[in-house]
Order: structure tokens, then sequence, then C-alpha cells
């Protein structure tokens, strides 16, 4: 089994994630994914999660995960999937783009989540050199 974990953080009102493994610079969190976050981590009393916390996710459960969510469907346009899971004790349900598959080889039946504290030294914000590509599947909104 692997957990791995990313640091999301709050852009233009948005949750985003920089993950230098996969090139991935603030790409968010959209369609019901933002809401779910912002429930867990008020939720948690995450401190300062605005400005970054872990969110560690697995396609097996994990000691302590929060949340249980549920593949649904794949998006009617064929990008993306949508998930379903109890949130702090609300039924909730959102889209995860295809970003999803630079971290599993198809969409999951179930994805653990559990989100924590931002890790002491830990910056959420990737700055990558000039050598390197940033890429993104979907931006934060203006």
């Amino acid at each position: 089994m692997s957990v791995l974990t990313i640091y999301p953080y709050v852009l233009r009102g948005t949750w985003v994630f920089d993950d230098e493994r996969t090139n991935l610079k603030e790409e968010a969190f959209v369609l019901g994914m933002t809401e779910m976050i912002t429930r867990i981590t008020t939720t948690k009393e995450i401190p300062k999660a605005t400005n970054g916390f872990a969110l560690s996710f697995s396609d097996e459960p994990f000691d302590g995960h929060d949340v249980e969510l549920t593949w649904v469907e794949e998006d009617v346009s064929g990008v993306g999937n949508w998930y379903r899971g109890t949130v702090a004790g609300t039924e909730m349900s959102g889209w995860l783009c295809p970003a999803l598959q630079l971290y599993f080889e198809g969409a999951p039946p179930r994805i653990f989540v559990k989100a924590g504290k931002l890790p002491r030294g830990v910056n959420p914000i990737w700055n990558p050199s000039g050598d390197i590509e940033p890429r993104r599947f979907v931006e934060a909104p203006r």
C-alpha cells in the first residue's frame, strides 16, 4: 500500500496544490472538491490551513483516514471522475480532474483521505527552476 501526500493551499478562493514529483503547479480542486476540503480542514480545526496543510491519500484504507470517497462515474465529457463521500458528517460529492491519473493507473473505486497540519519546514508552494516546465489540468478561477 502506498500513501501519498500533497500540500494544498488557497489561491484566489480555491484550493490548489503543487507537486514537484508530477510537475503540477497550482492544480485546482473544483466542482465540489474545494467545498469538501474546506469542510474537513474547518471541522478538524487545522491551523492556518489556507496557507497549506497535509492531505494524504491512498486507494487502500490506512490508519486515521478521515474520509472514504467512492467512485460514482466518469464525467460525461470523458474527462475526470466524480466521487462521493461523507465529510465530517455531511454527504458531499466532487469531481477529480485528469491529474488523478498521475497518482493512480485508473480511477480507483475508493480513495481514502486524511487531512493534517502542515509539517514543520514544508513549503506547500513549489517554485520550479527555469529549466522545468510546470503543468496544470485545471486552473483556479481568476
